[in-house]
């Protein structure tokens, strides 16, 4: 069956705590063996995702994908295959390896959920539901516009809570100092050193990626049991096709007559993920497959280039180029503006 809606609703919570809590300095505890068991380059798209883009090229053997810098609209990139493309060094740099283990159980199925999706027979397994769904909850937690999120609420809640122990705790403060130390403290400096070694775990956690890596590991579990309860719809353009960025996951809204992204995931109208020029995931209203009118296309593969951290990529002589270099200089704008406040 073959709707015709884009959007549904979602009423799911925001996963984005980043307060190191006893449950994460215990699962720390029972990484740290393995702290230095890194992936060095780490994919922020999976690479079985972008093999949906790529096709094979005349001039080098395999299939490659096209990639597209946007700080330097007009340079015509060499294509490239999936494996060497969209990738961050250090990405989570503590027991990374065991963290990409877990993303792997996603991605070992996605060749037979792929083939589902082209074939029309996608809803026809349950199974191949599920995992389409925690493809969407993979792209959006390991993804730069999480990281990037985790770094700076982490600032705010470390410096919040610096703050309150120096005011309205700093009873409490010296307390624990004096419980600690068997010394009163007594002035600013010295209430602001007990206040700096009663935070030094969690800074220590941050600063060596130990917290990131089990908030990564802990919101993936959330945002996939959360997103297993919303309905799929697959889009397929009815005229046109789909490009992915590379911060392809995008949480989006209806605000009036605009379409806001990369809001929290309880916030969100739906979830939004390209798989392919012919296929585009969205969470609601209804299992099943829907038409996206050119218009919604277009919107989407905007909002793509718009989210993105600096690559977009399409199929080799995808028609979409002059778009993506049009909007490209739209995207430096913005990023020059905002590095220069």
């Amino acid at each position: 069956m073959r709707g015709a809606g884009l959007f549904g609703t979602m009423d799911h919570v925001n996963a984005r705590s980043t307060v190191a809590g006893s449950g994460d300095l215990n699962r720390i505890a029972e990484l740290t063996p393995e702290a230095s068991a890194n992936v060095r380059h780490q994919h922020v798209i999976s690479q079985v995702l972008l093999r949906e883009f790529a096709t094979p090229s005349k001039r080098v053997s395999g299939r490659h994908v096209q990639p597209y810098d946007l700080r330097h609209p007009e340079r015509r990139l060499k294509t490239r295959a999936p494996r060497g493309v969209a990738q961050i060094e250090n990405f989570v740099p503590f027991a990374s390896a065991s963290l990409e283990d877990t993303w792997g159980e996603v991605e070992r199925e996605l060749p037979d959920a792929f083939a589902a999706v082209k074939a029309g027979d996608a809803f026809n397994d349950p199974h191949i539901g599920t995992v389409l769904r925690d493809l969407i909850a993979l792209h959006y937690v390991r993804s730069q516009h999480y990281r990037e999120l985790f770094h700076r609420l982490f600032a705010e809640t470390y410096q919040e809570q610096r703050r309150w122990l120096l005011t309205n705790g700093a009873l409490r403060l010296q307390a624990a100092a004096l419980e600690r130390t068997g010394l009163y403290t007594t002035g600013p400096q010295g209430l602001a050193a007990r206040a700096d070694e009663l935070l030094d775990v969690m800074m220590t956690t941050y600063r060596n990626g130990s917290l990131l890596r089990v908030r990564i590991e802990d919101n993936f579990g959330k945002a996939r049991q959360l997103i297993s309860r919303s309905p799929l719809e697959i889009l397929e353009p009815e005229e046109g096709e789909f490009l992915i960025g590379d911060n392809p996951a995008l949480t989006v809204r209806h605000h009036d007559d605009k379409l806001l992204y990369s809001m929290a995931l309880g916030d969100a109208h739906s979830t939004v993920l390209p798989i392919g020029p012919r296929h585009m995931l969205a969470l609601g209203p209804a299992d099943r497959y829907a038409a996206a009118a050119k218009a919604d296309v277009d919107r989407m593969n905007v909002l793509q280039i718009k989210a993105s951290r600096r690559y977009v990529y399409t199929r080799p002589g995808s028609p979409l180029a002059p778009m993506i270099r049009e909007v490209s200089h739209h995207w430096l704008a913005d990023h020059n503006e905002i590095a220069s406040e």
